[in-house]
């Protein structure tokens, strides 16, 4: 009986801890040079909560009658804004955008609005249809800049770091550029910027090194020499789904993407019109 009263006795004293810790955490406050830097910039925020994450500081609050959370680096520097919107809270341009597209029937789970400083803000529409699942990515202006296939189900969106060198060469190679996502991988990085109200996806290497810029194009924009190569080719027959244009060092190429019945092509002209053989 004293060891099952001992065992009972150190049950409730764990759960007290356990406890206690939970209240610590719910409880946390960051330091002064964050919750300053808050208040500024929100000072009309609601029920506030504070908690740590990622190695930054993570606001949840209400702003008017959206919930939203903010995230700050030690040092108090704002990150990122996520705030959850309803639809129709969404600009005009965006909602006409969605409606337009082969999107426009799927389920509508969610909409964030995310801000973030010296980029633009971006609107994600996370839309279902049955078991799969899609998060799009609109600009300000209602540009589609991303549509990504949220397999797993984490739909969370977590500060990035734009390095000063990547802004450098952004401002120098496409003036007055809006970078509006950065994705960096093993094999470099990906930016999505906004050049002259045009949605480019920049790759560079590990070292930040460019590597190539690609952009949609309709077929009307096409060069008129391009074009009639492409006229005058064995796929002439083939209806254009997409045309890019892909700018490298060497110059620029256009990117046919083709189908006819079920069969899919993709084929490359130089800027003189010249067919490009695929390279493996």
């Amino acid at each position: 009986m004293k060891t099952k009263a001992f065992i009972m006795a150190t049950l409730v004293c764990s759960s007290f801890v356990f406890m206690s810790c939970d209240d610590d955490d719910d409880k946390f406050t960051p330091e002064s040079i964050v919750t300053k830097a808050f208040d500024t910039k929100y000072p009309d925020a609601q029920r506030v909560s504070w908690e740590n994450e990622a190695g930054y500081v993570k606001a949840e609050f209400y702003t008017g009658s959206y919930e939203a959370e903010a995230w700050f680096d030690p040092q108090g520097n704002w990150m990122l804004t996520e705030t959850d919107l309803p639809y129709n809270a969404l600009p005009q341009t965006v909602k006409n955008s969605f409606e337009a597209s082969l999107y426009a029937k799927w389920k509508i789970d969610d909409v964030d609005m995310l801000e973030r400083p010296d980029a633009g803000t971006i609107y994600v529409l996370d839309v279902e249809n049955g078991e799969q699942d899609v998060d799009l990515h609109y600009t300000e202006g209602g540009i589609l800049i991303k549509e990504v296939t949220d397999g797993n189900g984490d739909n969370e969106h977590r500060p990035s770091v734009t390095p000063s060198a990547i802004k450098e060469l952004i401002s120098e190679m496409y003036p007055g550029a809006t970078i509006l996502e950065i994705d960096t991988e093993a094999k470099g990085t990906e930016l999505d910027i906004l050049h002259e109200n045009i949605h480019k996806e920049v790759w560079l290497d590990t070292q930040n090194k460019w590597l190539y810029t690609e952009w949609e194009i309709r077929s009307s924009q096409v060069p008129d020499i391009v074009m009639t190569a492409f006229k005058a080719s064995a796929y002439a027959s083939y209806q254009i789904d997409d045309i890019h244009v892909i700018q490298k060092a060497e110059g620029l190429s256009y990117e046919f993407e083709l189908e006819q019945g079920d069969r899919d092509i993709t084929i490359l002209f130089n800027e003189e019109g010249i067919l490009v053989p695929p390279t493996h």
